[in-house]
């Protein structure tokens, strides 16, 4: 087993989760208990192509919450893992025992009335999961709980910050079961919030092989041509909308605390050490490291130009 993983495979299984394509499960952590959510852990398996390509999606996802922790974006936690000789990840469940959860498609139905209708092709917006939907479906909420960097944000500025941080690691899969709600248990207690960020998998070239990095890699033009083709697919009208595009317009849209947060957020940004960040998760070769390290450059440098014009 690679040092960079945790080994899960004693660790207390819960349930399987139905939602999704892949197998995954809910693990409980050593000491954890099966009421106290915030010892869940999601395990998903790393992703064998039919043509015997592993997927680096596991890694990706590892990235992707250190990269938003290092933003300040609301993300779950992350790990490389292994279970029973399996490499894989272990994302930490974002639901506090005080709330349940929702995912966005049935918050939209119960907040706005909308209800979506899946798209006759695969992979793309379910019909009615609009970014005016979803600030629509968010107003009144409040952002996700233990987030002070955005306390005096709106659950839509959040969301937003969401959306930069899927353009500058090119996650096009932000689909209506992928970002929920958390609705308070008592009305003495916490008010409604947004869930944290979770499921980034799709990103950083995951599904590519070495051989096609490294071919990008050698061309400027082609590895600009690949940070440019990541597309905001999962949101009805915007098909072919870049996803730095969306958070752009997206964030015209911001409260002013909302634009205050983003101006530090987009800082934060021109001073990222993504070298350092991807050295933190091993286990993938010299391209793919390369290849997610140049990607990360050319979208955070998009992503400022496109918010800042």
């Amino acid at each position: 087993m690679s040092p960079d993983r945790v080994d899960v495979t004693t660790w207390e299984f819960l349930r399987v989760e139905p939602r999704g394509a892949s197998e995954k499960v809910w693990l409980s952590e050593p000491g954890g208990s099966s009421t106290r959510p915030e010892t869940h852990w999601l395990f998903k398996p790393a992703t064998i192509q039919t043509n015997g390509n592993r997927q680096v999606g596991d890694w990706a996802e590892a990235v992707a919450s250190t990269l938003a922790n290092d933003l300040e974006v609301p993300a779950a936690e992350a790990r490389l893992a292994v279970r029973d000789g399996i490499e894989g990840v272990v994302t930490r469940n974002v639901r506090p025992a005080e709330y349940d959860m929702d995912t966005g498609r049935l918050a939209m139905l119960d907040e706005i009335g909308v209800e979506l209708r899946d798209s006759l092709r695969d992979r793309s917006a379910s019909i009615g999961h609009s970014l005016e939907n979803i600030r629509r479906t968010l107003d009144g909420y409040a952002p996700p709980p233990q987030a002070p960097s955005w306390a005096a944000c709106t659950a839509y500025d959040v969301f937003v910050g969401y959306l930069v941080l899927d353009a500058l690691i090119g996650n096009g899969d932000r689909h209506e079961q992928n970002w929920s709600v958390l609705r308070a248990r008592s009305s003495a207690g916490p008010v409604d919030a947004l869930a944290p960020a979770y499921d980034m998998e799709a990103s950083l070239g995951f599904q590519l092989t070495d051989t096609a990095r490294a071919t990008r890699l050698a061309d400027p033009v082609a590895l600009e041509s690949f940070a440019s083709k990541g597309l905001a697919r999962r949101f009805d009208g915007d098909l072919r909308t870049s996803l730095v595009d969306l958070a752009a317009r997206a964030s015209k849209s911001c409260t002013d605390a909302g634009r205050a947060r983003l101006a530090g957020l987009l800082n934060s940004l021109s001073s990222a050490n993504y070298e350092a960040i991807l050295a933190l998760h091993g286990g993938v070769s010299e391209a793919t490291c390369k290849f997610a390290g140049a990607v990360l450059e050319i979208n955070g440098r998009r992503i400022q130009d496109a918010i800042r014009a």
